[in-house]
């Protein structure tokens, strides 16, 4: 006889939460693919509050009070375990009862993690520009620790399921599709007559495991929106004198002087203040050129520049670019940051070559948002020839 043991939440959350972890393990290497796993955690957070509250006002099987035991039963159950005579539980077992507690908590502080790092390091969301860098490079670290544990307490959570489904004779992965189990007695009837050839079978495992890696190869591959084009974003934001952010547009005269009279353009918020300064006030040697301006001119330009500066910009590129710079020294060339190295430092030489690219200060060649501002990862388009 059956008996309904996971109501319909708590097998609505389980699922949930499944596909949740895939869809952020597997955009997690791929930078366009980012806002895919911010979702993710997202919804891995709402679906975690969801069973807290749901594991005190649940059914019986789903509260905490029923499958959250002491150290002493827990330590019993494990030596009747490595026995391989276990005592069957309807719900959680003692000892998954607390791995069921440890990913809840896992998942809360990753996801905590993952929102500092995405507003501190990626400044986006709704939390961008309330952490710190160093905040979030700290976060990022204990994220990425903490994601290689819950992959680690993932997979002890399938040996386990494998475990019922091999020993117990008992398809646990069922009965949470399903909600019910066998009652105690017919149970122990089938398992007494279970004859060999009627166990679970190893080729049926082998075609679950191949299912589940196509289904991460296709949201590997699977493209975010907005990847094939630019946004086509104009401005930038900035912080201006009180602190508050504002959108600031390039400047026509800087456009006209910097960006197209002499060479491709070169957004302010890639250097801090102090480079600004100094570039402006040595025109008359400007990288051994003379391009010296009017005062009103160069004073219009400067102000531009120092008001959307990388300390002022909330921009990623910013932040890290000001992050990666030495205590000392005012740097002049944006090509010799120590972040511009590192981001670039895959890019073979041949590519700077090419006709469309010609040197590494032509920017806006690999990103189209390069006069905005803009250098998101998703927009870089490296050209062919």
């Amino acid at each position: 006889m059956k008996i309904r043991v996971w109501d319909i939440p708590t097998r609505l959350f389980h699922w949930m939460l499944v596909a949740a972890y895939a869809g952020a393990f597997f955009s997690s290497g791929n930078e366009w693919l980012i806002e895919y796993h911010t979702i993710a955690g997202y919804i891995a957070m709402g679906l975690v509050a969801f069973r807290v509250l749901w594991g005190f006002t649940g059914s019986r099987y789903s509260r905490f009070g029923d499958f959250v035991k002491g150290f002493g039963t827990v330590r019993s159950f494990i030596r009747e375990t490595l026995r391989l005579k276990p005592p069957r539980y309807l719900g959680h077992n003692p000892a998954v009862g607390w791995v069921v507690v440890f990913l809840l908590v896992l998942t809360i502080v990753i996801v905590t993690t993952g929102i500092v790092t995405y507003g501190g390091e990626e400044n986006r969301g709704i939390w961008a520009g309330v952490f710190t860098f160093e905040a979030a490079s700290t976060a990022k670290a204990v994220h990425l620790v903490l994601a290689d544990i819950a992959i680690a307490a993932i997979i002890a959570h399938i040996c386990a399921a494998l475990f019922h489904d091999f020993v117990l004779k008992e398809n646990i992965i069922l009965s949470m599709i399903t909600g019910t189990k066998e009652d105690p007695e017919s149970w122990s009837e089938r398992v007494e007559h279970l004859k060999p050839e009627e166990a679970p079978s190893a080729a049926r495992l082998a075609v679950w495991i191949v299912v589940t890696i196509l289904g991460g190869l296709a949201l590997i591959y699977l493209p975010p929106e907005g990847k094939g084009e630019f946004t086509g974003r104009e401005a930038v934001q900035v912080a201006d004198g009180s602190g508050s952010v504002v959108m600031v547009k390039p400047d026509p005269v800087w456009k006209d002087e910097c960006a197209t009279s002499c060479h491709s353009a070169f957004h302010p918020t890639l250097l801090p203040e102090a480079s600004w300064d100094k570039i402006m006030s040595t025109l008359d040697d400007h990288f051994g050129d003379n391009v010296s301006l009017d005062s009103a001119t160069r004073d219009r330009i400067l102000k531009y520049l120092v008001a959307s500066s990388a300390e002022r910009s909330t921009t990623e590129a910013s932040r890290k670019i000001l992050y990666s710079m030495p205590k000392s020294g005012v740097p002049l060339r944006i090509t010799d940051l120590p972040y511009w190295v590192k981001k670039h430092e895959e890019i073979k030489e041949e590519v700077y070559k090419r006709k469309s690219v010609v040197s590494k200060s032509n920017c806006v060649a690999c990103h189209p948002g390069a006069e905005a501002g803009s250098f998101e990862d998703k927009d870089i388009r490296v050209p062919k020839e």
